[in-house]
């Protein structure tokens, strides 16, 4: 399945506006940009969706992303720029897709677009409208830079999980093991084509680990932020207590004797700037940062400035059984030599069906921000002979399962799940446990809740 690229740029002008093109399309694209109305304060509750959840408030509704949806619709998707997509989508072979590349400004880019909801959407099923639920469809950011190409390998991929638990009265509040262990299970079927090694920062700093060898894939698991300057860092360790000695920078603030039973947390950072260097070196071909405001722009730019091709982060508070889910199908996909394309469309909807998540984590599909500016849709190519051939085969037909699992699934706007005509569900899983642990204001900023 191939995927063409369609290209918007956006950028704002001034305090309520912003300018909008099609750079590139199947269909051709737009001299000149379109003027569009900035609801600033709208557009800011659409993002808040995504902040900390504390214990008892409600879940995140369809109704809130279908109105946030037609929020961000109506800044990206004016009706010049809706054309477009709608001719390309006509214009492309049927069994092909459309890459939606955003190419944001600073402005804009740390938005859910995720949630774009097409104009004219209509109708019972709550997931119709939205561009990233569709199966041809696959929205990514970024342009494509650079024109390398790369060549078939029979060698294993190497997977480095890099986490940082953090380990209150006995306790990991941030489910960091269990997300070690739900991938490893998930991910024994790939062993042939995908190698995971797993350290934790504690034991291993992550520059040591990343400098034994090719890592071709990065996964982290553990908490990001950034500083009061904006840098963007993830946390190696963080302890109640000063440990053993390496040099721990120290958070401070009233609430914490409450939440942890100490006045105080050390913390072992890394920036994003040398991340980023070190990804480089390793031959990093995809970055994933399973951790709760890891898709920010203040944490990413450094990684993709160094000339990591692929990087993944999330909107805002990720669970553990969604990471999970998630990293499952689109390591799968891609380990066998499937385009992220593919891999990412097919791991987004894994995620609607009916046994994959509880009802009220199911909002989860959309905070996932994928970072693409590798002009290669095949992260990790493999020769189409015998077996390979044949798993990407039986791959693309459990894809299509899980579309046709989800379309025969009406999601109502109440969450509830109705007129089920079919749900063969092929290979789901169910793995890790919930858990609260919000974290308030640290010296630098909120330290995000992991769950």
């Amino acid at each position: 399945m191939d995927f063409h690229d369609f290209q918007i740029r956006a950028w704002q002008s001034d305090a309520s506006h912003a300018q909008v093109l099609v750079h590139s399309s199947p269909v051709g694209d737009m001299r000149k940009p379109t003027t569009v109305r900035l609801e600033t304060d709208a557009l800011g509750a659409v993002r808040a969706l995504f902040g900390d959840r504390t214990a008892g408030e409600p879940s995140v509704t369809w109704v809130d992303l279908i109105a946030g949806g037609q929020q961000l619709a109506a800044v990206l998707l004016p009706p010049p720029v809706y054309t477009l997509l709608i001719r390309s989508l006509e214009r492309i072979p049927p069994d092909d897709g459309l890459r939606v590349r955003l190419c944001l400004d600073n402005a804009l880019v740390d938005l859910p677009w995720e949630c774009l909801y097409r104009p004219d959407a209509s109708g019972g099923d709550a997931t119709a409208g939205f561009l990233a639920l569709d199966s041809r469809i696959s929205l990514v950011r970024e342009a494509p830079s650079g024109t390398s190409q790369t060549l078939p390998a029979r060698r294993k991929q190497r997977l480095l999980f890099a986490g940082a638990p953090f380990m209150v009265r006995g306790s990991d509040r941030w489910g960091i093991e269990e997300e070690r262990q739900g991938l490893a299970e998930a991910l024994q079927p790939v062993g042939e084509y995908l190698a995971m090694e797993s350290i934790t920062g504690a034991q291993t700093r992550f520059e040591a680990a990343l400098a034994r060898g090719p890592v071709d894939i990065f996964h982290y698991s553990g908490d990001t932020n950034a500083s009061a300057d904006g840098a963007g860092f993830l946390v190696q360790e963080m302890r109640t207590d000063p440990g053993d000695g390496r040099k721990y920078q120290v958070w401070q603030h009233p609430d914490y004797q409450a939440v942890y039973g100490a006045d105080r947390v050390y913390v072992d950072l890394m920036y994003a700037e040398q991340l980023g260097r070190l990804l480089r070196a390793a031959g990093t071909k995809l970055a994933v940062f399973s951790a709760c405001n890891s898709g920010r722009w203040s944490f990413v730019a450094p990684l993709l400035r160094a000339g990591v091709p692929v990087v993944i982060g999330a909107q805002g508070e990720l669970a553990t059984t969604a990471a999970v889910a998630f990293f499952h199908k689109l390591y799968t996909a891609l380990a066998i030599g499937l385009s992220l394309d593919e891999a990412v469309t097919w791991a987004r909807l894994h995620l609607l069906e009916p046994t994959t998540l509880p009802e009220d984590w199911r909002w989860q599909w959309a905070m996932f921000m994928v970072y693409m500016p590798s002009p290669e849709a095949v992260l990790f190519p493999k020769p189409r002979q015998g077996q390979v051939r044949e798993r990407q085969d039986a791959a693309r037909c459990a894809r299509q399962q899980t579309i046709y699992n989800v379309s025969q699934t009406v999601y109502n706007v109440n969450q509830t799940i109705g007129n089920v005509k079919q749900t063969t569900i092929n290979d789901n899983i169910t793995i890790g446990t919930m858990q609260s642990g919000q974290v308030t204001g640290a010296s630098v900023g909120q330290i995000g809740a992991r769950q």
